[in-house]
């Protein structure tokens, strides 16, 4: 069946943060990742308080600031990164360069180690909710909202997720034997993918063991994958032109547009004054940013980046996080700018073309701006999400251990052809068209709605 989009059904009410939301229904909102995980659940909050509900955004302590700042209600769900880091032994630029690459790495070795304390975390979070909204990853929020009997949703924040044979993933570290066998068509496909399911059932063996001890009958389908999206609806949380609706999506699959978010605190986003200044004194420059995926093994882009605008004399933006800006401030030019935190949905407007590493949130802000895209994709859905932009017409995509000087400065020429830019701004207007928090707020209340739960300002 065809994926079915539900009717938009707005609720006429706006709740502040000042506001006694006692009276009003709760509904969990849990994730788990970078800040392009996290951001789209804040957007979807803020629209979720907009319609009388009170959201509980349950993720990582180190949220919490970001979260509290904007009048939500947060709950800490672990794992963190730090104790993940204590419990492997590694640094964290370590772990970054694991996932690269093995991409089992975050679901067996960071994910499912510390399900017990998700589940536990989930449980507390999820008291006196009404409904639990989870993140693909999330696998302790469901166990939760399982355990409790509390109406679930899932979101997936990428098309990746929902694997379809029809638009198949593009497999990080497999990219080649992925291509080769979706050109044989759907069939093949769909075999190589459910070979993929059948090897990652192992994976989930702490899911089965977690069910048995809390009393729960063992996962209907795939624990990673059938179990994860058997919510009341499955909500695909980015564009139709980026992931459009496939014959074998669940049916109860509706895809809404990307969700958007990107202050550093409440209120709106702002360019600093010396960033402002740079953009307004000349030509549009290139912007490069890091990603936060992969801060943690970030040297090699930010020197061959640098390396690249000395060939290419063009201006540049380079977004780091604030200790790698202030420690390559001394490469900083009058053409080449080194700063830290830039809201993406200001800054990326105003570049000439738009350089990263291809996570869904920078992507997504990427298409919107209008503007070309180079992608070096560094890990787990990256290459799928660089893969579909460079099919939308919209950018190129160059493989990390290419990513070099000589052959940036070329992709930086290629992508100066008018077809990009053309493709880009065509593709920027519809995705600004589209407002993924308010629809996915929607079929919430709508399924509060389905279990007489009353929304109302």
């Amino acid at each position: 069946m065809r994926a079915q989009r539900l009717r938009r059904r707005r609720v006429p009410c706006t709740v502040n943060a000042m506001t006694d939301l006692a009276a009003y229904p709760r509904v969990v909102l849990a994730t788990f990742g970078t800040h392009g995980d996290v951001h789209p659940f804040l957007a979807l909050a803020i629209a979720l308080r907009r319609r009388g509900v009170r959201p509980i955004v349950a993720a990582a302590d180190f949220y919490r600031a970001k979260v509290e700042a904007e009048g939500i209600e947060f709950a800490t769900m672990r794992p963190e990164l730090e104790a993940v880091a204590t419990r492997l032994g590694m640094e964290q630029q370590a772990i970054a360069r694991a996932a690269a690459k093995r991409p089992d790495f975050i679901v067996q070795d960071i994910l499912l180690p510390h399900l017990r304390e998700t589940f536990d975390d989930a449980m507390a979070a999820t008291r006196d909710a009404q409904l639990v909204v989870t993140h693909s990853a999330a696998y302790g929020a469901r166990l939760a909202a399982e355990k409790r009997g509390l109406p679930h949703i899932s979101i997936a924040l990428q098309p990746m997720i929902l694997m379809s044979a029809h638009d198949p993933p593009l497999i990080a570290n497999m990219e080649h034997v992925s291509r080769w066998i979706y050109a044989a068509g759907v069939r093949p496909t769909r075999a190589f993918l459910g070979l993929g399911r059948l090897l990652a059932r192992r994976w989930a063996r702490p899911i089965e063991t977690l069910r048995r001890e809390i009393g729960l009958p063992p996962s209907h389908g795939h624990p990673l994958f059938d179990a994860q999206f058997a919510g009341e609806y499955l909500i695909g949380m980015f564009s139709p032109l980026f992931g459009p609706p496939q014959p074998d999506h669940p049916p109860h699959t509706s895809i809404v547009g990307f969700a958007f978010y990107d202050s550093e605190a409440a209120g709106p986003p702002y360019l600093s004054g010396e960033l402002d200044a740079f953009l307004a004194r000349g030509t549009p420059p290139i912007v490069f940013t890091q990603g936060t995926s992969a801060v943690q093994d970030a040297e090699h882009f930010i020197r061959e980046s640098l390396a690249a605008l000395a060939l290419t004399k063009r201006r540049a933006v380079l977004v780091l996080d604030a200790e790698r800006a202030t420690q390559w401030r001394e490469h900083a030019s009058d053409s080449v700018l080194i700063t830290g935190y830039a809201p993406y949905s200001l800054l990326f407007p105003r570049a000439l073309l738009n350089v990263h590493h291809g996570g869904v949130g920078t992507t997504a802000q990427a298409l919107r701006a209008g503007r070309p895209q180079l992608i070096a994709p560094y890990l787990v859905d990256q290459p799928d999400n660089a893969a579909r932009v460079a099919r939308l017409g919209a950018g190129r995509t160059l493989h990390l251990r290419d990513y070099r000087a000589d052959r940036i400065a070329r992709e930086i020429d290629a992508l100066r052809a008018p077809q990009y830019a053309q493709r880009a701004a065509m593709i920027g207007k519809q995705i600004a068209r589209e407002d993924g928090a308010s629809a996915a707020a929607d079929i919430i209340v709508q399924a509060l709605a389905n279990h007489g739960v009353r929304v109302s300002g």
